[in-house]
């Protein structure tokens, strides 16, 4: 294990385990330490975008094709 890897999970466990961090972000952080990274990181980038749009519908922003709101 690398020095920076070792650095980084000692990182997300510590916002794991933080009080002020909500359950299901929680148990995302800890099961992501036991997957393969890469498929981690690209299925965290899908979920936040299909989150952000999710939101930006919520609160009625219209967003182009290419990102910037109408």
């Amino acid at each position: 294990m690398s020095k920076a890897k070792s650095e980084i999970e000692v990182e997300i466990e510590a916002v794991a385990t933080s009080s002020t961090t909500r359950q299901w972000l929680r148990a995302a952080l800890l099961s992501a330490l036991r997957q393969d990274c890469i498929e981690v990181a690209d299925d965290s980038a899908q979920l936040a975008v299909l989150l952000r749009r999710r939101c930006d519908a919520i609160l009625g922003r219209n967003k182009r094709s290419n990102g910037n709101e109408l």
